[in-house]
């Protein structure tokens, strides 16, 4: 009986000099496989194939980005046949061009483009019904921005979804999408990304002379009959601290050049498998 042994070679020496910057995204790849890391990040080697969750996440985002655009301008909220359309235009953008898209199990693209069908309907509602009830001034969507976290971290890059302000609150909302309703494990897992987009926003939050940042999460569910959740965690001085102790551990293990391969769950859905595991 054959081994099978992992053949990814290891990246160039002194490429980590080349990072100008890193962010939530990057260093949770790295935090799950420090190999993905650097297969994606540094080395920049071609994917094998094109994740139909990610896709599907691209093009759900824009049609949510539409719908903000659209309330910027001082337009009604578009329908749910224009927010499709939307959809399908970012879904074919995504993968014209692009390796063979691999799909979960029972999953395609029109089971897909079903779902979204449902989730924009009910992330719509959601923004009739609040803009109603707790009306907000849109600041920015998809927003860039790097800031410094810790003196010996490069920048980090922060893509925030939506900014709104109300009265004194600075409201900073990144949109989910799930496969069932988040629960306290699942919020307490993803603060840390809420708590590096508040440090970020201090200078904003002077600038237009708010009060406070509120940081917040809308995870939006794909089953038949979607939820929209809209969560507001509270972060306390240790969480901040844990946060600036695993940003700075993890930059000091890339610094390092640690990319060893780390085989698990992860690797069915990874676009570098085969060069990493040779199957």
């Amino acid at each position: 009986m054959s081994t099978v042994t992992c053949v990814a070679a290891a990246p160039p020496r002194a490429v980590v000099s080349s990072l100008d910057h890193v962010s939530f995204s990057s260093l949770k790849t790295y935090q799950t496989c420090p190999r993905k890391f650097a297969f994606k990040y540094m080395e920049h080697a071609e994917e094998e194939f094109t994740g139909g969750a990610l896709v599907f996440g691209g093009a759900f985002h824009r049609a949510v980005e539409h719908v903000h655009e659209k309330l910027i301008e001082g337009s009604p909220v578009p329908d749910a046949d224009t927010l499709l359309n939307v959809y399908d235009e970012s879904w074919q953008l995504e993968t014209t061009g692009k390796p063979e898209v691999v799909y979960a199990k029972d999953e395609d693209a029109g089971t897909m483009r079903e779902t979204a069908k449902r989730m924009l309907a009910a992330y719509r509602d959601h923004v009739v019904t609040t803009n109603v009830n707790a009306p907000t001034q849109i600041i920015a969507i998809e927003h860039s921005h790097q800031f410094r976290l810790l003196a010996d971290v490069p920048p980090i890059e922060m893509r925030l979804d939506l900014l709104e302000l109300r009265g004194g609150d600075l409201i900073v909302t990144d949109v989910k999408t799930s496969r069932s309703r988040w629960n306290d494990a699942k919020v307490a897992e993803s603060l840390p990304q809420l708590i590096l987009y508040a440090h970020g926003l201090v200078p904003l939050l002077k600038e237009l002379g708010a009060k406070r940042i509120v940081p917040r999460f809308v995870a939006v569910t794909k089953g038949k009959t979607p939820v929209v959740q809209v969560l507001e965690p509270q972060a306390s001085q240790a969480d901040a601290d844990k946060l600036k102790r695993t940003v700075r551990e993890t930059w000091d293990a890339i610094q390092k050049e640690v990319f060893v391969p780390r085989e698990g769950w992860h690797c069915a859905q990874c676009p570098f498998r085969r060069q990493c595991l040779g199957r």
